[in-house]
């Protein structure tokens, strides 16, 4: 009895467990907010104010939802092209003539909100690949409230879902319900494409579940298109090829060939890696050949240890639960960042090349190291100095006024407009020729006298004196 009733507990725990799954992790909610209430909604981080002057950008081409709770006054609002504004139906906006120091307040969203984004869905474990974050034809997808405006961009190509509901509502629309969205403006495209699955195929524990069928590149290429320009950097040094992902993957993978229900799967996945809940996520998927296989990613930045760790258990863990591995691997180390030096890498490295082979070539004509480092030498002190030259193409002089000048520009203090003798008087001009202190001459200013009457005269030293000051004189011009 003991055994039957342990066993009996153990069969109820597994409903249980199943039933968590089946009504919890397979839901995928819709995330985008188009309120006008909502402040991130702005480039600014506010709500505009009254009257203000609000401007959406040219290719919003999406829906904007005005709440109901008050009117609404603007002073001026710049509309898109493309793209609509949603009114309560008793709501109600006002233009003012309040235009002088309006503020102005940008919405920051523009371009269409892609129903193949994966970034507009939650739900799913960000271990998934791209393809399985979107809705799958065994997820029911869960939709904005009523009171909330909804716009998307709907597949090019026909893909199912399990059911849709809103947010407020507990149960999924019928089908006959859902086909009468397709002429509704929430819903850009020319063909309603999202359908409701076979409900004998969209089961959480079928044997073939893959996401959309067995032909799904049509569908994946959509979601590449939008998801591939945010791939960045990959971090590791061996990425995976991850099927239904657009990006390289840094994480690790455990595969089973054996074709057993997901959910079987699942749950040795999550009793082997719950220790390292808070560090990694995992996913489990159906693979393309009809096996299982389960992906783990970091939830931050890759390290390589932690997945290495989570991967070896989990595998143990199956092995010991009875399902053979076929593949256990990771993406190896982990890389930096290293684009840029990649980048200018080239350009530092041909420089560096030619300065060698320049090296060599004196070298090898018999040029001493020490005669190139001081041919170098002269070269940088050469263009240094012809810098210096080029700044100081400009240059002033100090003028001023001194006692010995026989012109100046204004009074000099303490002088008179005749000399203490007499017998020299100062012209006081506005402009002309003056003493430079910088170029002053170091010959003496003092006045000679060419004839002494009381001393002896001769023509010789008469002739010896005025050739004196005829010099001297000549030395002045030339100053």
């Amino acid at each position: 009895m003991r055994g039957s009733s342990a066993s009996f507990c153990k069969t109820v725990l597994c409903v249980i467990l199943i039933s968590e799954y089946s009504t919890a992790v397979f839901e995928k909610h819709w995330l985008p907010d188009l309120e006008w209430q909502t402040a991130s909604n702005w480039a600014d981080g506010h709500i505009p104010e009254i009257d203000s002057h609000v401007i959406f950008p040219e290719q919003t081409r999406h829906a904007v939802g005005i709440a109901a709770a008050s009117d609404l006054r603007l002073s001026e609002i710049d509309l898109p092209r493309q793209g609509l504004l949603a009114l309560a139906r008793n709501g109600q906006l006002q233009l003012s003539d309040s235009r002088a120091n309006a503020k102005i307040s940008r919405w920051s969203k523009k371009g269409n909100l892609f129903w193949a984004d994966p970034a507009n869905w939650n739900g799913t474990s960000i271990a998934a690949p791209h393809l399985e974050r979107v809705p799958c034809r065994q997820d029911d997808v869960v939709l904005p409230s009523v009171n909330r405006t909804l716009s998307i961009l709907l597949p090019v190509r026909e893909i199912e879902v399990k059911s849709i509901r809103l947010s407020n509502e507990q149960q999924p629309f019928t089908e006959w319900e859902w086909e009468d969205f397709q002429d509704r403006r929430e819903f850009s495209r020319g063909r309603f494409t999202v359908k409701y699955a076979d409900p004998h195929l969209a089961t959480h524990d079928c044997s073939s579940c893959f996401c959309q069928g067995d032909s799904q590149s049509d569908y994946l290429e959509e979601i590449c298109a939008i998801q591939r320009p945010r791939c960045g950097f990959t971090g590791c040094e061996y990425p995976l090829t991850v099927e239904g992902h657009c990006c390289l993957y840094c994480g690790g993978r455990v595969y089973t060939r054996e074709k057993l229900a997901l959910m079987t799967v699942q749950i040795v996945a999550d009793e082997a890696l719950e220790g390292y809940a808070g560090k990694v996520a995992w996913h489990t998927r159906r693979a393309w050949d009809g096996g299982v296989e389960i992906l783990i990613k970091e939830k931050d930045d890759y390290s390589g240890i932690t997945i290495q760790e989570a991967v070896e258990n989990l595998r143990e863990m199956l092995q010991r639960s009875g399902i053979d591995v076929m593949i256990a691997e990771t993406a190896g180390a982990a890389m930096k960042d290293s684009r840029l030096a990649v980048t200018l890498g080239p350009f530092f490295g041909a420089a560096l090349a030619v300065i060698a082979l320049l090296l060599s070539a004196f070298l090898y004509f018999g040029y001493s190291l020490e005669n190139v480092l001081s041919g170098c030498m002269e070269a940088v002190s050469s263009v240094r100095d012809g810098i210096r030259a080029d700044k100081q193409k400009h240059g002033f002089a100090r003028f001023e006024n001194v006692p010995e000048g026989n012109v100046q520009i204004v009074n000099n203090p303490g002088m008179s407009g005749r000399e203490a003798d007499g017998n020299t008087e100062i012209t006081q001009v506005a402009g002309g020729r003056f003493e430079n202190p910088l170029y002053r001459s170091k010959r003496s200013k003092e006045e000679h006298k060419i004839l002494d009457i009381d001393a002896p005269l001769s023509l010789t030293i008469l002739k010896g004196k005025i050739d004196d000051r005829l010099q001297d004189e000549e030395m002045d011009t030339e100053e």
